[in-house]
């Protein structure tokens, strides 16, 4: 069934629409919000995950307390999907969809999330391989240097994400 508006209805509808592209930095269709503390937040989680991920070594691995290791990846996996979940819907989507019009930056920013898919499934695999308890003879000889290689993506992602992406976040 059609329904034909009446000239209130269709000014109605108009001013509707303005207002919600002026609450959505004038975008049409734009489904994500600035959020003005946001990059703090992200800024926060990475703070939070390096101080548990540093635990992971020094409370665990150095004292040879598996259990320890093994509770704080857990945490440190969480904690890090939790971020991964506000940054992919909160940060990525806004942004892709206020760079619409600047294919270049658009490109960027899609090449940045592509990028952080791949770190993130490295990351929950290394926290599923040594959330054990008791550690095999290989985990122990390889977890040292998959320890260091996770450590290096991610400081190095963490400062790009910090020093350049976060940068392109505004209203």
């Amino acid at each position: 069934m059609f329904r034909i508006f009446s000239g209130k209805s269709r000014d109605k509808a108009l001013r509707e629409d303005q207002t919600n592209r002026a609450a959505n930095g004038g975008q049409p269709g734009r489904t994500i919000n600035y959020d003005p503390s946001l990059i703090m937040t992200l800024k926060g989680d990475h703070h939070e995950l390096v101080q548990i991920y540093r635990r992971v070594w020094s409370e665990g691995y150095e004292k040879q307390d598996f259990r320890k290791v093994a509770a704080l990846l857990k945490t440190f996996k969480s904690t890090f999907q939790a971020h991964l979940i506000k940054e992919n819907v909160s940060f990525y989507v806004y942004l892709e969809q206020s760079m619409a019009g600047d294919s270049h930056t658009l490109q960027i920013v899609k090449d940045f999330r592509t990028d952080m898919n791949d770190i993130a499934n490295a990351v929950v695999q290394f926290c599923k391989r040594y959330s054990r308890e008791v550690f095999t003879g290989e985990m122990l000889m390889d977890f040292k240097q998959d320890y260091e290689k996770i450590g290096e993506a991610l400081t190095r992602r963490v400062s790009l994400e910090e020093r350049e992406l976060y940068t392109l976040y505004h209203p």
